[in-house]
C-alpha cells in the first residue's frame, strides 16, 4: 500500500521526485511550474520531511557468505568478453516522472547504508551512528496573479534559501514598444521594479539582497505595461494589469 500524503490524500510522485532532486528536462520544468500551486508545494515539503525520516531508518547490514560468492563470480565473469549473460541492457529513455524512481530512491537509502557498513566493518561490533535530525523543509513564497477574464496569468515562486525567482507567464500581450514590468509593493511602501519579464513562457532570475528583503509574506506583486526602451522604471505607469499577494507555503 502506498504512503498517504498530506491530509489523507494519495501522494504525488512528481512532488516526491522534486523533493529528491532527480527530475530533469521537461519533468523538472513541469514541477517548477506546479510549485506555484500551494497544494503541490505542500506535497513537496511533505515528501522532504518523510524521505529525511526514512533515511534515518537504514542500518548497517552484514552480508552473507552467499553475497560474497555472487560478487566474486561476477568479478570473474567481467574478465570474459563472451559472457553476454553479464552484460546489462542499454538504459531506457526516461519519459517523465513515475513512482518507480521514488521506490528506487527509497531502496537506495538502505543500499547506501549497507555499502558503508561493508567499508567500515571490523572484527568488533559494528558502530551505531548517532541519530540525525531530519532537516526541516524550507518554506517558499508564492503568488498567483490572474486578470478578470483569465487570459492574463502569472505564477511566481520565490525560494528565500537560494534567492531565486521563478515565473510562469501567460497572455501578457503588450502593444508595440511596451513590455510587461514586474513590481513588488511592500506593505505600506512604494513599488520597486523587479525588471521586465516575458509576455509568455517561463523565466528565472537571481534576486539582489534589496529585492529579496522586499519579497516577504504580505507584499504584493504587480505587473504593468511599460516603455521597453527605458526600463527599469522608478515608478509604475497605471493601469496595473495584474496584482497578487505573496504567501508562505
Amino acid at each position: 500500500m502506498p504512503p498517504i500524503g498530506p491530509e489523507g490524500t494519495d501522494p504525488d510522485m512528481l512532488a516526491g521526485e522534486m523533493a529528491l532532486g532527480v527530475l530533469e528536462g521537461d519533468a523538472l520544468a513541469e514541477a517548477e511550474r506546479r510549485m506555484a500551486d500551494r497544494a503541490f508545494a505542500e506535497e513537496v515539503a511533505w515528501w522532504r520531511v518523510r524521505l529525511g525520516a526514512l533515511s534515518e531508518l537504514a542500518r548497517p547490514v552484514e552480508p552473507s557468505e552467499g553475497v560474497w560468492r555472487a560478487i566474486s563470480l561476477h568479478l570473474d565473469a567481467d574478465g570474459h568478453q563472451g559472457a553476454d549473460v553479464h552484460r546489462l541492457p542499454p538504459p531506457r529513455e526516461r519519459r517523465g516522472p513515475s513512482g518507480w524512481s521514488i521506490a528506487t530512491a527509497l531502496a537506495g537509502l538502505g543500499a547506501a547504508a549497507a555499502a558503508i557498513a561493508l567499508y567500515v566493518t571490523t572484527t568488533g561490533p559494528a558502530p551505531v551512528a548517532p541519530p540525525v535530525e531530519a532537516p526541516a523543509a524550507q518554506p517558499v513564497l508564492i503568488a498567483q496573479l490572474q486578470g478578470e477574464d483569465g487570459a492574463m496569468r502569472l505564477a511566481s515562486v520565490i525560494d528565500p534559501s537560494t534567492g531565486r525567482l521563478s515565473l510562469s507567464i501567460e497572455g501578457l500581450a503588450a502593444e508595440a514598444g511596451r513590455s510587461p514590468e514586474l513590481w513588488v509593493v511592500p506593505d505600506g511602501g512604494a513599488p520597486v521594479s523587479l525588471g521586465l519579464i516575458p509576455q509568455t513562457g517561463s523565466a528565472e532570475r537571481e534576486l539582489s539582497a534589496e529585492q529579496a528583503g522586499l519579497l516577504v509574506p504580505g507584499a504584493t506583486l504587480a505587473v504593468t505595461f511599460e516603455d521597453a526602451a527605458s526600463a527599469p522604471h522608478a515608478a509604475p505607469t497605471p493601469p496595473i494589469v495584474l496584482a497578487g499577494t505573496l504567501d508562505r507555503v
